[in-house]
């Protein structure tokens, strides 16, 4: 009996400290407040309370009307631009940066702006300053690197609008509003290989032409401003070798006629090109399928003090688009935004 009597004794001596280990682990409810419209920000009228967050909650009750998603992260990036500006770029004759493309290195967390506009009432569109492109911190907002390129570095008069990536961030490939494709080796800063869209019968204005650019399973995207149409290209970027016929061959695929003439040129890897586009809203998207059929358009808040849209960028996770404003400065405002882009929707 004494051995039983010390067994009954062992085993509520356990059960008890079980009891106060369960009693330490108890958690302390916290209040979660809907976010209906998925923008991160909560009702404080409907509310639950739980240990775990549940799906669909956020911990602020900051939202005025929870069925329309307000913009909750915006960041201005600008001041590497204006710094361009102030070493020379410009000349003097234009003192501000027109950023007219953008693209992102994610890798890297540094993004690429073009200053591709002009001193439009001197009657010259191109000659009287070089063109430059700037890398430049996402965190910092300083300058990386600069390249600068005007009729002398490469033969003829330039004017570069849209910026994109194919399939490495060592090249850059660049529109321009006279109807050339470049690629530049950022390691090097030499321009390896360029395109001439008159090949395939795209002639334009000056100042009409290639404003935007994109890369997508193999082609590009190009807009042309004047045309207000859209063009799917083979740069054949197999043909590596200079001496290749195919080497600055360009071939058309497909094309396909937009609401606006395009200013800005994203494609997704699920088939979507998203554009921006002058004589728009200043806050239109507008989200197109590669054969041609307009989705819908995306209106950004008012909040985004976006002037002249130029240039978009939509980072791999789907978390940020970049915003480039040609006009942004020149109204006392900035060169590029970035936005949460899940808190845009289709309409």
């Amino acid at each position: 009996m004494k051995h039983l009597s010390n067994v009954l004794l062992l085993a509520l001596t356990v059960f008890a400290l079980a009891s106060c280990d369960k009693e330490d682990d108890t958690c302390v409810e916290s209040v979660w407040y809907q976010d209906q419209d998925g923008d991160g920000l909560g009702d404080a009228s409907n509310t639950l309370s739980a240990c775990d967050q549940p799906a669909g909650y956020v911990a602020n009750s900051n939202d005025d009307d929870d069925t329309v998603a307000q913009v909750a992260d915006v960041t201005a990036y600008g001041d590497a631009l204006s710094d361009q500006v102030a070493n020379g770029d410009g000349n003097g004759i234009d003192n501000y940066f027109r950023n007219s493309g953008v693209v992102v290195d994610e890798v890297a967390n540094t993004y690429f702006a073009v200053n591709g506009v002009h001193p439009v009432n001197s009657g010259d569109y191109t000659s009287y300053y070089t063109k430059s492109i700037v890398e430049a911190s996402l965190d910092t907002d300083e300058i990386v690197q600069v390249w600068a390129f005007d009729s002398n570095t490469l033969g003829r008069e330039v004017d570069m609008e849209g910026l994109c990536f194919a399939e490495s961030t060592d090249v850059l490939y660049i529109g321009d509003e006279y109807n050339f494709i470049y690629e530049l080796d950022l390691n090097t800063g030499v321009v390896t290989r360029e395109w001439d869209l008159a090949d395939i019968g795209i002639s334009t204005a000056t100042d009409r032409g290639v404003e935007a650019i994109t890369y997508l399973n193999g082609h590009f995207f190009v807009g042309i401003q004047e045309e207000q149409r859209i063009y799917e290209l083979d740069l054949h970027l197999n043909a590596t070798d200079a001496g290749s016929a195919d080497y600055q061959t360009v071939d058309v695929i497909s094309s396909f006629d937009v609401e606006r003439s395009p200013s800005g040129l994203f494609a997704t890897s699920d088939g979507s090109i998203y554009m921006v586009a002058f004589g728009a809203g200043a806050g239109d998207i507008y989200h197109y399928s590669t054969d041609g059929t307009l989705s819908c358009i995306i209106t950004l808040s008012s909040d985004i003090e976006i002037v002249r849209p130029d240039g978009i960028y939509i980072d791999s996770a789907g978390e940020y688009a970049y915003l480039a404003d040609s006009q942004g400065a020149l109204n006392g405002l900035h060169g590029m935004y970035r936005v949460a882009w899940n808190t845009l929707s289709c309409e």
